[in-house]
């Protein structure tokens, strides 16, 4: 008895200890890097955003929206369920997101709560700016959302499948969103539908990247990356070895970068020719982010990658956790990751 009792012990003291983990902050250094991580709670899918002050926004699976800066955790919001969607900045000031628990919350950019609503299904995506007046966003099983925070008014666009993929803008406030039915579907400002493009695969989660005014390119898990018009016109495709989860970016240049499930980032031109295959160990489903010339990814394989616009190699940085959401460059130029083992990087060249 007395042995169990320590046991016992010895678990509750551990649990206590680990729950202390929680913000604490750690600073080494890496090649030409220093590297400050902050120890979050639960598996980063979210992809972060950066405030106008250059605090970092950052939900997790352990139910918790993160305000950080790049030496401690400002605020922390729970949430009743996961969040794995992304949080964007809308109406100007506030920050939205959904979470799996079917609410889209808002908040100022100093984390404190104005106001929640449930429109009906779980929140995978994050919202994106219509107009002044106008937001969408995708619940799972649902389809659509057009939302109206200053009249709170609320309007769907049904689609029959999972929807998992965030919508993007374009084309003087269209608005196009990926779904399970494996189309890319196509709707005007008020949500009537223009069009789709049918795949061969889900479109899990690549957001479209514009193109131009009326073509936007995205990913889907038939190992395709497309450019398709408004219309529904196939422009180009582009075949990899596996899925496509992320969401491709574009360089200056015009040349696009995306990873695939096959374990190579690739760099393709405007016209959907390769320019480079960048091989890593383990799939790509992190999206880039584009700064000037380079690129950040990063890969199952718990690396970070910088390259170049033609897809030459400059770094490689282990964050010792797979990465699955992606990178951001914050104002300062250094750059911001979080891995799958509730971890959190402000990464600076020294």
């Amino acid at each position: 008895m007395k042995q169990l009792l320590l046991s016992i012990t010895t678990i509750i003291l551990f649990a206590t200890s680990c729950a202390t983990h929680e913000g604490v902050v750690t600073k080494s250094s890496q090649g030409d890097f220093e590297i400050t991580e902050i120890a979050i709670k639960g598996a980063a899918y979210s992809t972060p955003i950066k405030t106008k002050d250059n605090t970092v926004v950052l939900g997790t699976h352990k139910k918790s929206l993160y305000f950080l800066t790049a030496d401690s955790i400002k605020k922390i919001f729970r949430t009743k369920l996961w969040i794995h969607a992304t949080p964007e900045i809308v109406y100007d000031t506030l920050i939205s997101i959904g979470s799996y628990d079917g609410n889209m919350y808002f908040f100022t950019e100093d984390g404190e709560l104005q106001k929640t609503i449930r429109p009906g299904g779980r929140i995978f995506t994050n919202p994106v700016q219509l107009d002044s007046l106008w937001m969408s966003f995708a619940t799972a099983f649902k389809g659509l959302w057009f939302y109206n925070l200053h009249a709170d008014s609320l309007f769907l666009a049904k689609i029959d499948k999972f929807t998992h993929g965030s919508p993007t803008v374009f084309d003087n406030n269209k608005v196009c969103v990926g779904s399970n039915d494996k189309k890319m579907h196509f709707y005007d400002h008020v949500g009537n539908t223009l069009s789709t493009f049918t795949t061969n695969g889900w479109i899990m989660h690549s957001k479209a990247l514009v193109q131009s005014d009326s073509v936007v390119v995205f990913g889907s898990y038939d190992n395709n990356l497309y450019s398709v018009s408004s219309s529904g016109n196939l422009q180009w495709s582009f075949a990899t070895q596996g899925k496509i989860h992320a969401s491709p970016q574009q360089f200056s240049n015009g040349n696009i970068i995306c990873g695939s499930f096959d374990k190579n980032i690739y760099i393709v031109n405007k016209d959907g020719q390769k320019i480079a295959e960048i091989p890593t160990e383990k799939r790509v489903v992190s999206s880039a982010a584009i700064y000037d010339k380079y690129a950040v990814i990063g890969s199952y394989d718990k690396h970070l990658y910088i390259l170049t616009d033609e897809g030459k190699l400059l770094e490689k940085i282990n964050l010792n956790g797979k990465i699955f959401s992606s990178p951001i460059i914050l104002n300062d130029g250094s750059i911001f990751c979080a891995t799958t083992n509730g971890k959190a990087f402000f990464i600076k060249k020294k």
